[in-house]
C-alpha cells in the first residue's frame, strides 16, 4: 500500500487526526495567501532611501514572504528555498540569474549534499544505529548512565550524520524502546520524559552545534561571517576550534534535567535488555558498513586537514561518495540510497543561502541593523550581549525550522556588530550558535517537536526544563564561550 493510501486510511478512521489534518490545511492557505499580500505590501508600500535601494527593499519583500510562509508552512520547506531565488531574480534584488542562484553553487553546500548522501548510505546500511546502540549498550542500567550513552552516541553520530532532524529520526525508535521497559506512572514516567525530551530532542541539536557540517544553521553562520569579513576567516577546522568548548553544554544539560526530574539513579527494569535486544537484530558488521565507515573517516581526517592538501571540502565529500558506488566495492542500492537522502533540507539550505547573500549585496542587512541597534541599552558587551541572545529567542519562538529562523537572523545580526562596536566573527558566532539552543518551546526546533509528537511529556513539562536551560546557554555563551573566542584570536570588544 502506498504512503498516501496509508495516510488516507489512518485518517479516515481517527476523526482527531483528519480534523487536525484539515486545520492545518486551512491555516497554510491562509498563509500562502497572507505571504503574497506581505510580499506586494513591501514592494509598494515601503519607501526607497539612500540607505533602502530598490534592490534591498525587493529582497526586503522576499524575507517578507518567506517569513510568513515558514510560520504558516504555506508550502513546503524545499519549495520555498527553490522559490527564494526566483523571487530574487523576478524582482531585481539580484540583477542576473546566477547571482540569485549563488547558494545553490557554493562550496560548503555541496559538502552538505555529499554529507547528506554519506548520511542517507549510513542509514540504509544501519550503521547510525548500530553505532548509536553500540555506545548506548556499555552503560550503566540506570537513568543517568543510559542519558550518558545517549549523549555519547548523539556526538559520535553528529559526525556522520548531519541533520538534527535525521539524528532525532535514528534515535526515536531506541528511546522507544527504552521507554517500553518503563511503566508510565512514578519513576517510570519520569524516566521516559528524560529519554525522550533528551534523547530525540535537547542532545540532537546540542550534538551538532561543534563540528560545521553537523548541522545546517552552521553552514549559515559560517558563510554569514565570511560575507561579512570579504574572507574566508571560518572553515571546517575554524570552526571545531573556536566551538569544542560547547561540550561543556551538554554536561550542563546532563546534571539539569536530572536535577529537574530527579531520575538520575533510577534503575532501568531488566538491566540493558532492549537495547540489547535491538543490537542483536542488526547482526554483525558487513564489508561494506566497513568500507563506508572508513571512507567516512577518511573524509572528515581530509576535511579538518584542508589548509594543509588544499582540496576544498566539498569535493571530497563528493569524491568519497563516488568510491562507495565503484561496482563491486560495495552493495549498495542508489535507489534505496536516494529514498533516504534528505534533498528537500538541501533545497532549503541553498535557499536561504541565497537570501543572506542577497541581503549582504543589497545592503538590506544594514538597513534594518541600523533600525535595531538603536534598540540595544549601554550596558557594554556583556549587557548587549546578553539582550540580543534574549530578544533573538523571544523573536523566533513561533518559527520552527532553525534554518530558516538562522537565515533571517544572520545577516542583520552580522550587520549589527560594527555598529555596536563589536567583533564581527564572535558576536555573530555567540548570537546565532544560542539559536540552536532554542528550548524555550517544544515547538521552537523541528527535533523538540518530533519528541513532543510522542505525549511522553506535556508542553509545561517541556517549558518547565528547556527555557531555564536556554537561560543558561546564554551565560554559558557570554561568560565562557566569548572569552574563548578572543583567546582564539577574535575578542568581542575588538571590532573588525
Amino acid at each position: 500500500m502506498s504512503d498516501a493510501a496509508l495516510e488516507k486510511k489512518d485518517l479516515s478512521t481517527v476523526p482527531d487526526a483528519k480534523a487536525t489534518a484539515n486545520s492545518k490545511n486551512k491555516f497554510a492557505i491562509a498563509g500562502f495567501i497572507l505571504s503574497w499580500l506581505v510580499f506586494a505590501a513591501i514592494l509598494t508600500m515601503v519607501p526607497t532611501s539612500q540607505s533602502l535601494t530598490a534592490g534591498g527593499r525587493a529582497a526586503l519583500a522576499v524575507m517578507g514572504w518567506a517569513t510568513v510562509i515558514w510560520l504558516s508552512n504555506g508550502l513546503p520547506l524545499a519549495v520555498s528555498g527553490l522559490m527564494i531565488p526566483v523571487l530574487l531574480s523576478l524582482t531585481g534584488a539580484s540583477q542576473k540569474m546566477p547571482e540569485a542562484f549563488s547558494g545553490f553553487t557554493n562550496n560548503v553546500t555541496f559538502l552538505i549534499l555529499g554529507c547528506f548522501i554519506l548520511a542517507a548510505i549510513m542509514q540504509t546500511t544501519g550503521l547510525d544505529r548500530r553505532i548509536a546502540l553500540g555506545i548506548v549498550s556499555k552503560v550503566k542500567p540506570t537513568v543517568g548512565g543510559v542519558l550518558k550513552g545517549l549523549i555519547g552516541a548523539h556526538l559520535v553520530t553528529a559526525v556522520l550524520v548531519p541533520a538534527t532532524n535525521a539524528r532525532g529520526a535514528v534515535f526515536l525508535p531506541i528511546i522507544q524502546g527504552l521507554n517500553s521497559l518503563f511503566e508510565k506512572t512514578g519513576e517510570g514516567a519520569r524516566a521516559r520524559k528524560v529519554f525522550t525530551m533528551v534523547g530525540i530532542g535537547f542532545a540532537s541539536l546540542a550534538s551538532g552545534v561543534i563540528l560545521l557540517h553537523s548541522h545546517m544553521s552552521n553552514v549559515i553562520v559560517a558563510q554569514t561571517i565570511n560575507q561579512a569579513v570579504k574572507e574566508d576567516v571560518i572553515t571546517w577546522g575554524t570552526w571545531a576550534w573556536m566551538n569544542w568548548p560547547l561540550l561543556g553544554i551538554l554536561v550542563i544539560m546532563y546534571y539539569w534535567v536530572n536535577w529537574v526530574m530527579k531520575s538520575k539513579n533510577i534503575e532501568v527494569p531488566g538491566g540493558m535488555t532492549e537495547v540489547q535486544r535491538q543490537r542483536d537484530e542488526l547482526g554483525k558488521m558487513t564489508t561494506t558498513e566497513w568500507i563506508v565507515l572508513i571512507c567516512f573517516g577518511v573524509a572528515i581526517l581530509l576535511w579538518a586537514t584542508e589548509q594543509i592538501h588544499g582540496y576544498k571540502m566539498a569535493l571530497v565529500a563528493l569524491l568519497a561518495v563516488m568510491v562507495l558506488f565503484i561496482p563491486g566495492f560495495t552493495n549498495l542500492n542508489w535507489k534505496k540510497v536516494q529514498s533516504n537522502t534528505i534533498f528537500g533540507t538541501w533545497l532549503l539550505l541553498c535557499g536561504s543561502l541565497s537570501l543572506v547573500t542577497a541581503f549582504e549585496k543589497t545592503g538590506v542587512d544594514k538597513w534594518i541593523a541600523s533600525h535595531l541597534v538603536g534598540l540595544a541599552p549601554a550596558w557594554g558587551w556583556i549587557g548587549v550581549s546578553i539582550f540580543i541572545c534574549v530578544i533573538v529567542q523571544i523573536s523566533r519562538l513561533g518559527i520552527v525550522s532553525n534554518v530558516a529562523a538562522v537565515t533571517l537572523l544572520a545577516p542583520i545580526i552580522a550587520a549589527m556588530a560594527p555598529m555596536l562596536g563589536l567583533n564581527t566573527v564572535a558576536f555573530t558566532m555567540m548570537v546565532l550558535n544560542v539559536d540552536s539552543y532554542a528550548f524555550v518551546l517544544p515547538i521552537s526546533v523541528t527535533a523538540c517537536l518530533i519528541a513532543y509528537g510522542t505525549e511522553e511529556f506535556t508542553f509545561a513539562e517541556f517549558v518547565k526544563v528547556g527555557a531555564p536551560f536556554t537561560l543558561m546557554v546564554i551565560l554559558y555563551m557570554v561568560f565562557v564561550m566569548l572569552p574563548w573566542y578572543a583567546v582564539t584570536g577574535y575578542p568581542i570588544w575588538a571590532p573588525m
